[in-house]
């Protein structure tokens, strides 16, 4: 690598995180203006996708409808909350029970609160400790660490933190009897193939990634929905894996060159489709990699 002048790792991490911070805050308070309507997958499985100014950027909920109640998968922001219910009501009359958060963010957990106490709300023990520490409302009241699992109605959905990626608290929703998994923003974007945003600021990791996808593909599901945007399959789900892999191989070797960060930046944009909200992360992704090359 060239030699030059660096900032320490601990200080090139903060600014990172602060970047990523105000990136994400100003994405993840976007208001949603459309009507919230449910586009049926398969028996009981239905997913209800938003769209803001003709961009599928509002957090995408999951409903499985059981004999004895519904289990929501995420539940967007607070503004949603009305929109959600009526959604729901639209498709049974069954009451909601849970709602289980993939993650933290405020696009996936805004209406947590208003949900709370009537309904169960379940998320990784990670998230909970992100939403608590920044005072964040409706941290969920059940938590778990590796795996937990909802049986409502005669009906099993899996909860299962297979590791690190977009957060520290990711987790992968499984509903077996449909071969589907819900995952937030592992996976997350307007298309099947989309680029990482990797929040620093909450223990993401880039070099992660790709093993955590591994172990959801390992369930082979044939419905993948994801965070944001249009559901997809297996293969769209394994194109996504080696898309982040590919991208944690190009900046690692280009962080091992010494290429400044505008440099990469381009790089990305030019082979990868990079926009600016997979750009926030960079800094905190180019620290992260070069501490590993050490």
């Amino acid at each position: 690598m060239r030699s030059r002048a660096k900032r320490p790792l601990t200080v090139r991490l903060a600014m990172a995180c602060l970047v990523f911070l105000a990136g994400w805050a100003a994405y993840t308070q976007t208001e949603s203006g459309a009507p919230l309507t449910p586009q049926r997958l398969q028996d009981d499985l239905y997913v209800i996708e938003g769209t803001t100014n003709g961009e599928n950027d509002v957090g995408n909920v999951t409903v499985y409808i059981t004999p004895e109640g519904v289990i929501l998968v995420d539940d967007r922001f607070a503004q949603d909350y009305r929109g959600v219910v009526a959604a729901v009501k639209a498709i049974t009359t069954q009451p909601i029970r849970y709602v289980i958060n993939t993650h933290h963010h405020g696009d996936h957990t805004g209406s947590n609160s208003q949900f709370l106490p009537a309904v169960e709300i379940i998320a990784h023990a990670n998230a909970r400790k992100h939403m608590t520490e920044n005072k964040m409302p409706g941290p969920p009241p059940i938590v778990f660490t590796d795996e937990t699992d909802v049986y409502l109605g005669g009906k099993q959905v899996r909860v299962i933190y297979n590791g690190r990626g977009h957060t520290d608290g990711d987790v992968a929703v499984y509903f077996p009897e449909a071969r589907a998994v819900a995952l937030g923003d592992l996976l997350a974007g307007t298309r099947g193939v989309t680029n990482p945003v990797v929040d620093y600021t909450s223990g993401g990791s880039i070099r992660a990634w790709p093993a955590t996808l591994d172990s959801v593909l390992a369930l082979n599901p044939d419905i993948v929905i994801p965070g944001h945007g249009r559901v997809t399959n297996g293969e769209g789900l394994r194109a996504h894996r080696n898309k982040v892999a590919a991208i944690e191989k190009r900046v690692s070797s280009l962080v091992h060159d010494g290429r400044p960060k505008d440099d990469i930046g381009k790089i990305l944009v030019t082979e990868f489709d990079y926009k600016p909200i997979n750009l926030r992360s960079l800094d905190g992704m180019m620290a992260e990699l070069s501490a590993a090359a050490r």
